[in-house]
């Protein structure tokens, strides 16, 4: 497989790893912050990375945003069909090329695209099982997410 086909998979799973675990931060009783302001930061890196990519000027949004559960789903929405466009623009050798950015101290750096998107994949899947463990402490239910499980629902559709 292609690497573009497997980026585009991957981030197909990862739109569907966030709306689990979305649906995960409605499984306890009372309120818990820490679910939520974590998962928002998975959000918040997913709007940063892809802003990058722009190259309209616009302020880097916040990658530790506060985000009411609906605006939580909003995000979901709004940066996987953002992220789906970009990809729609890449070859496999434009993944090679770098992506000359500021990071959020504001120091110039490049790293190639290829990267780039594995860490955004990756940052991700790191800090869903930061929620999931939040979601357990709360009396939740956490999200399982697992990419496999991913790949089992998607065989029987």
């Amino acid at each position: 497989m292609d690497s573009m086909r497997s980026f585009r998979k991957l981030f197909e799973y990862d739109y569907w790893a966030n709306q689990a675990a979305l649906a995960s931060l409605n499984t306890f009783p009372g309120l818990a912050d820490k679910p939520l302001k974590v998962f928002a930061h998975v959000l918040g890196a997913h709007r940063v990375w892809r802003a990058r990519f722009d190259e309209s000027g616009a302020p880097i949004p916040q990658p530790w945003p506060a985000l009411s559960a609906e605006e939580a789903r909003e995000a979901i929405e709004e940066t996987h069909q953002r992220w789906l466009a970009l990809l729609d623009q890449f070859t496999d050798e434009k993944l090679d090329q770098n992506l000359v950015y500021r990071t959020t101290q504001g120091v110039p750096f490049e790293t190639p695209i290829r990267d780039v998107l594995a860490h955004v994949l990756m940052h991700a899947a790191y800090h869903r099982g930061q929620v999931a463990a939040a979601v357990r402490e709360a009396g939740g239910k956490p999200a399982t997410t697992d990419y496999v499980l991913y790949l089992r629902q998607q065989a029987t559709r």
